[in-house]
């Protein structure tokens, strides 16, 4: 059997000293460098396992239980995935309406409130970018200086007055008419994630899983499909607790 990179699978490396008398090689692919040793951790197939079973719906903690492991190992898997795999940004130019809104999720507790402003394309449907914090202008100004380099021709959003005190007139268009594009996102999200839904006793503990559940969400519920994630670990050979 021919040698590989652990992290990526590549066979392109090179020799790259040694570890404790074993040869070192470094992956040219993405630079992981390894040794010819049996692994001591978890195969790379249930960190796209966890995924998958995180994205069809099931929280975090019965995913754990399913596959023999702890929460804290399926967020720092989830967390690879999400940073392996990142939603691409839409070219410059090729968006003209972005529909804006936010909505609610608790953190650490039902009496904190955190909220997640989104963008997506009028258009596609694709979700553009998200930022999470608070429902004040400050929050909102992260998101909308980022979209300003997308270049889009119109903004239209509900009629909240942080809008309109952040993009110029002639610009952007408030009224609910034309949002119902991203109000339907808000709904999938409920729907596909345990930690959105509206009358749960779930919330989020850690504002960095939120935006690890955002960047899945866009990657393979919005802007890809689940069958992106199926295709590196068939759904046959999900790996169940002993």
């Amino acid at each position: 059997m021919s040698l590989s990179c652990k992290n990526c699978n590549g066979t392109k490396y090179v020799k790259n000293g040694f570890v404790h008398g074993n040869q070192r090689y470094l992956c040219k692919d993405c630079g992981y460098r390894f040794t010819d040793t049996p692994g001591h951790g978890y195969p790379i197939d249930m960190r796209y396992n966890a995924a998958i079973l995180y994205i069809c719906g099931i929280s975090i903690t019965c995913t754990a239980v399913l596959l023999g492991v702890a929460p804290s190992t399926v967020q720092s898997w989830l967390d690879w995935v999400a940073t392996e795999y990142p939603p691409e940004p839409p070219p410059r130019g090729t968006v003209v309406v972005i529909e804006l809104d936010e909505m609610w999720h608790f953190l650490n507790s039902k009496n904190e409130k955190l909220w997640i402003w989104k963008a997506i394309n009028h258009d596609t449907g694709e979700l553009i970018d998200w930022e999470c914090g608070d429902r004040s202008e400050k929050t909102a100004a992260l998101l909308i200086e980022r979209l300003k380099k997308i270049g889009a021709k119109l903004y239209v959003s509900d009629e909240y007055a942080v809008y309109a005190n952040l993009i110029p007139i002639g610009k952007l268009y408030q009224g609910k008419d034309l949002t119902h594009g991203i109000e339907r996102n808000n709904c999938r999200q409920r729907h596909w994630f345990a930690r959105f839904h509206r009358r749960s006793i779930v919330v989020s503990k850690a504002k960095w899983m939120v935006d690890v559940t955002m960047a899945l969400f866009a990657r393979f519920r919005v802007n890809g499909t689940l069958r992106d994630l199926m295709r590196l670990v068939p759904l046959g050979r999900l790996v169940w607790a002993a």
